[in-house]
Formats: C-alpha cells, sequence, structure tokens
C-alpha cells in the first residue's frame, strides 16, 4: 500500500502544483509551487548556469556548445516536472531568446523536453511579471520602485501596492554588461577606467526612462534576480551585521576591487565561480541605477520573474483582467469600433460554444485568442482601409501587450491577418502540427464571424444553427434571412472556396 501521508498532511497534490521556467540570459531557473488555502507555498527551486547571453556568436546565432548545454538543463528540468500537468506548467524566455536569430530551433528541441511550448515575452511583459513576484503577498499601498537586473536586460518598475504603474526593460545586464567592459585582463590598474566607462555608459541607456521615475516617486526601493542577491552577499561579507544594499557601502566595495582587484572576491563563499565571473559587470549596472536615481538603499527580494510567472498561471482570473486591459488599450489606441468588435466577437463565441466539443478546443486558451482576435481584428483599420488585416498583423506582432507572450501575440496577429480575404498560409510555417490545426479552427470561426457583420449593421439579427465534425462546418440559416441578406449569401458562398483551401469543409442548408 502506498503511503500518501505526506500529501496528505501538507495538502499538496499534483492537482495544485504549478512550475514556471525562466531562461534568462545567465542562468536558468524552475520553480515549483503548490496553492494551499488560497495561498502559494514554494516546494522546489532549481538553477543552473548555462550564460544562454554568453552563447551568442557574431550573428546572433545560439552557439552549439551553448545550445548542448541548455538542453542539458531542460532535459533535468523536465525530469522534475513529468508528473505536473502541461497547463499548469510555463516557460519564458527573455532578452537573450529575444535576440537569437535561431531561437525557433531551440524552442523546437525545447518543446520536447518539456511538453510545452517556450514564451518568448516582450522586455515590458517581463516587467510587469517580476513585479507580480516581488509583490505577491503584500497588503500595503505603499509606492514602490523595482529593480530586477538580469543577465541581458534590467527591468524598473515603479507600482502601487501590488500594481504595476511604470514598466520598462533596458537592454543592459550583467552578461552584456562584463563582456563589453570586463571581458579582458582586469588587473587593478585598468579597472578604475573600466569601472567609470561601464557605469557612465550603463547610465546613458537608463537615463532617458529616469524622469517618469522620479515623478512617480517611491517609499520603497526593491531589488532582485541574482546580481542584486550576490551584490548583498558580498556585502555582508564584509558587513555581516548588515542587509539590502546600501548606497555608501557599494561605493566603497568598489572602491575596494579597483584598489586590490577582482581577488578579493574569491574567498566569499557565499556566491558561486559562475556568478563571480559575472559580477564586475553586475556591480557597474547596480552602481549605474544607484547614481540614475538617486538611490540611497535598497531591499533584496528573493522572489521575482519566476514567481511572477507562477502566480498568474494559479491566479488565471488575474492575468485575464491584464490581457482584457491591454485589449482595451489597443481598441482606445487606435480607434477600433468596439460596437462592431463585440458584434464580432458575440457570433464567434456563440460558434465557438457549438464547436468547443466536437473540435476538441479549450475553453480557456482557444476561447481568450478568439475573443482578443474579435476585438482587435479591425486594428489596422487607423493606419488604412486598404490591406488594413495585414497593418493589423503589423500592429499585433509589435505592440507591447501586458499578460500576452510574443507567442500569443504572434497567434492572434496571425489570426488578423487572415480573418478576410485570401488565406496567407505561410502564417503557419512556424507552427507545429497541433498549433496549425488549433490556428485554422479559430480562424474559421473569426472568419465566418466577420463575414456575417460585414454589413455593421447593428439590426442585423441573424439566427444561425452550426454542426461539427472533423474539419466540417455546416451552417442552417433561415431561406427567409438569406433572401434578406444576398450580399451575405455570396460571401458565405465564396467562403466555401476558401475555406476548403484549408482543408475544411463549409456547407450551408437553408431552413
Amino acid at each position: 500500500m502506498t503511503n500518501n501521508a505526506p500529501a496528505a498532511s501538507t495538502g499538496i497534490t499534483v492537482d495544485n502544483t504549478y512550475a514556471a521556467i525562466d531562461l534568462g540570459s545567465n542562468s536558468f531557473h524552475m520553480a515549483v509551487a503548490s496553492t494551499t488555502d488560497s495561498h502559494l507555498q514554494m516546494i522546489d527551486k532549481l538553477r543552473q548556469p548555462v550564460r544562454l547571453g554568453a552563447g551568442l556568436d557574431k550573428k546572433n546565432n545560439i552557439t552549439a556548445e551553448t545550445m548542448r548545454k541548455a538542453l542539458e538543463c531542460l532535459s533535468m528540468f523536465g525530469q522534475r516536472l513529468k508528473d505536473v500537468p502541461s497547463a499548469q506548467i510555463r516557460a519564458v524566455g527573455t532578452n537573450t531568446l529575444r535576440r537569437a536569430r535561431n531561437a525557433d530551433e531551440f524552442n523546437e528541441r525545447a518543446l520536447e523536453l518539456l511538453g510545452v511550448p517556450i514564451e518568448i515575452i516582450a522586455g515590458r511583459e517581463e516587467a510587469r511579471l517580476i513585479y507580480t513576484g516581488v509583490t505577491y503577498g503584500v497588503r500595503d499601498n505603499n509606492k514602490r520602485l523595482v529593480i530586477d537586473i538580469g543577465g541581458g536586460s534590467t527591468e524598473f518598475i515603479a507600482g502601487t501596492g501590488t500594481k504595476a504603474n511604470i514598466v520598462e526593460s533596458i537592454n543592459l545586464g550583467c552578461v552584456s554588461a562584463n563582456t563589453r567592459w570586463f571581458n579582458g585582463d582586469n588587473n587593478s590598474k585598468k579597472l578604475g577606467k573600466q569601472f567609470e566607462k561601464a557605469i557612465a555608459s550603463n547610465r546613458l541607456e537608463a537615463d532617458a526612462i529616469v524622469p517618469a521615475y522620479l515623478k512617480h516617486g517611491w517609499d520603497i526601493c526593491v531589488g532582485s534576480s541574482g546580481t542584486i542577491k550576490a551584490t548583498e552577499k558580498i556585502l555582508q561579507a564584509f558587513h555581516p551585521d548588515e542587509s539590502g544594499i546600501h548606497h555608501e557601502r557599494l561605493q566603497t566595495l568598489i572602491e575596494k576591487i579597483i584598489k586590490k582587484g577582482p581577488d578579493i572576491l574569491k574567498d566569499i563563499t557565499t556566491i558561486g565561480d559562475d556568478r563571480r565571473a559575472v559580477i564586475l559587470g553586475g556591480l557597474s549596472v547596480v552602481s549605474a541605477a544607484f547614481a540614475a536615481l538617486n538611490i540611497k538603499t535598497m531591499q533584496v527580494s528573493h522572489s521575482a520573474l519566476r514567481e511572477g510567472v507562477i502566480v498568474d498561471l494559479a491566479g488565471d482570473s488575474m492575468n485575464d483582467h491584464v490581457r482584457r486591459n491591454a485589449v482595451d488599450d489597443m481598441q482606445q489606441r487606435f480607434r477600433v469600433d468596439t460596437d462592431q468588435a463585440a458584434r464580432v466577437f458575440a457570433t464567434a463565441e456563440a460558434l465557438f460554444k457549438t464547436a468547443a466539443k466536437k473540435w476538441n478546443l479549450d475553453k480557456k486558451r482557444d476561447w481568450a485568442a478568439l475573443r482578443s482576435a474579435s476585438h482587435l481584428h479591425e486594428v489596422g483599420l487607423s493606419v488604412a482601409h486598404v490591406q488594413y488585416h495585414k497593418h493589423g498583423d503589423y500592429l499585433l506582432r509589435n505592440a507591447d501587450m501586458l499578460g500576452f507572450s510574443r507567442n500569443d501575440q504572434s497567434f492572434i496577429a496571425a489570426l488578423v491577418r487572415n480573418h478576410r480575404r485570401k488565406i496567407d498560409t505561410t502564417v503557419t510555417d512556424a507552427m507545429n502540427k497541433s498549433e496549425r490545426s488549433r490556428y485554422y479552427k479559430l480562424l474559421s470561426l473569426l472568419r465566418l464571424a466577420a463575414l456575417f457583420h460585414r454589413t455593421r449593421n447593428a439590426d442585423h439579427s441573424l439566427e444561425v444553427k452550426a454542426e461539427f465534425s472533423d474539419n466540417t462546418l455546416h451552417l442552417k440559416i433561415s431561406l427567409e434571412w438569406l433572401k434578406q441578406h444576398p450580399l451575405t449569401c455570396a460571401h458565405i458562398e465564396d467562403e466555401i472556396d476558401k475555406l476548403a483551401g484549408i482543408g475544411f469543409q463549409l456547407s450551408l442548408n437553408s431552413v
């Protein structure tokens, strides 16, 4: 008989276990947590110093050796996750994967090891998730400045309580700074100039965003991720009774390294060799951030991106709220006709509910994608009416939309791209077989919904019965309605040929 006592006593089961994988530019992290009594309990953490950011060649391709190390790491993560439901696992890629030209190749191989796709997230979405992780459990309304220094980027977030108000990401991290300024002979004679140039250059990167954060203000400054935690540990080696990072102590540390050389850090056992290898670049970024924003003291958080991803996963309704706000923002910014969008979505949703079971559609993920695409299918009209579906595709692929990964945005953009006119099948070239099948099913629903409301008539009442099986759509519409709407009837006839081109059989019967 299996002894289930530990699981019973902790309340931890597979059903309430969530995992997040953070594929950073310096290290890969995995966190596993469970939800008990509406609280998150961290039950496992793993970290591997892959140094992906230092593994790009001159053409920004991940080198074969770095890819091998990265995939070995993910293989270990995959073994730990084999009992966690795939719907409760999320893997996110950050700065280096945003830049890597062969990211798709890496992602394909990673999918086989993890069982879930890697979502490459934009810098501002990364910042939002970091703030979510850092402030999870906060019960006050204090203003916070959160700074997260990763391997390839640094995120700045100003917020109130748990709400992020300003999110920015700059292309500057410990690995990139170290490679540029400290990758040669770091003897004490040269270190002074190296730090001086590095800090000045880092400040230039941050200067453009500083005024907004100073205007917002903060009561508490918090730092997160490896560079910040390592800096605190180094300072504690010299000042054991202190916590956090104080500006004076930070400057003294840098002066000491300049004077005596980086070897003074080699006996500090609280940081590993992999962190020590990039700490000079990291310290230059910390110092620049303190100087640019006139920070006096910084608390250190042990939560960051991966914890934020888990909070988003476990608190699905919160992330859904963020996505809805992002869609609303896009509608307002590009003057979308929200009444028309609502009409199209109402019909698309009705078709979805009928098709969901027969077509094996996910009632959360697929419904959310169809909802977003319906509400934003005309976003390109703000650019021009001609080819507006193509303009919409471009806007949605390149906009910062909080709550959405780049994968999400690309999928929605592809739906918008093909919601009318000829279907461009090249948009599915990068999709795997499962995603391609999902895409064409949702596309057929969106195309029909947009087609039925092409007249933009608010009184355009339509009663349609739909039947679905395999790749077949059978519509039943009253003969009287079809006689009153000959243009729509003609469009449906035309749509039969277009959907046949992607393997769907559309038929229409009058009743």
